[in-house]
């Protein structure tokens, strides 16, 4: 797989000098256009007119609109996994000793808890809401899609089709934890991916804390209940 390189050139060479900073911009406002327009809608040159360089800017450290959306899902995976890796490695770790099955389900849904709290409550995905839809649709280049399995997907499958598998005992399939994995930690997918209309379906206006609390409180209900029947 091709990884995307931000390229900084020295102050002595002349051209852009500030590399981090001017690549950074022109991936948020990659981001912006890319989620409004998608990949054929948004333009070499809009982006870089929001972004506030000139057009060769872009060309100079992305080479091309597909190395643009690349370092877009690059940028987005490193922050997520950021966030979720000490939840999710902690729900590793657990998973390597003996716990009981109160223990796992608490790990499980500490990890939903936490995709949760930064698909929904997090200010940082809000740029990213439909451009991260656009994506997981395939509406994108199919590197974006890899990339972004490969960082943050396969982890968060791993660790919880794992609690599950203990859960279920030697006996179950690796497709049945896996498929079970998927279905639960789906719950928040339509608030995130299709928040717009889950909104307009509640008559709300906005997540607010009140409203988030609600909203993972009746995940968790129900996520609890169902790993709790697998125990029986």
């Amino acid at each position: 797989m091709t990884t995307t390189t931000h390229r900084r050139r020295p102050a002595s060479e002349g051209g852009y000098t500030c590399g981090d900073e001017t690549s950074a911009r022109i991936i948020e406002a990659a981001l912006t256009l890319f989620g409004e327009r998608g990949f054929e809608g948004a333009s070499t040159r809009d982006i870089a007119e929001l972004a506030g360089v000139n057009a060769p800017a872009l060309n100079y450290y992305f080479k091309n609109k597909e190395g643009v959306y690349l370092a877009c899902t690059e940028y987005m995976a490193e922050r997520t996994w950021d966030y979720l890796a000490p939840t999710i490695e902690a729900a590793q770790a657990l998973l390597d000793t003996r716990p009981d099955s109160e223990q796992l389900i608490e790990s499980f849904c500490a990890v939903q808890g936490k995709i949760g709290e930064f698909m929904l409550v997090s200010n940082r995905t809000h740029n990213w809401r439909k451009f991260y839809a656009r994506e997981q649709a395939g509406l994108g280049p199919t590197s974006g899609e890899e990339l972004i399995n490969q960082r943050i997907g396969q982890s968060i499958i791993s660790v919880t089709s794992g609690i599950i598998s203990q859960l279920l005992g030697p006996t179950a399939s690796d497709e049945e934890c896996i498929l079970r994995a998927v279905s639960l930690t789906g719950q928040l997918l339509p608030f995130h991916l299709n928040r717009s209309k889950s909104m307009k379906a509640l008559g709300w206006d906005a997540i607010t804390p009140e409203r988030y609390a609600l909203l993972i409180g009746i995940v968790r209900e129900q996520t609890v209940a169902v790993l709790r029947s697998l125990t029986k």
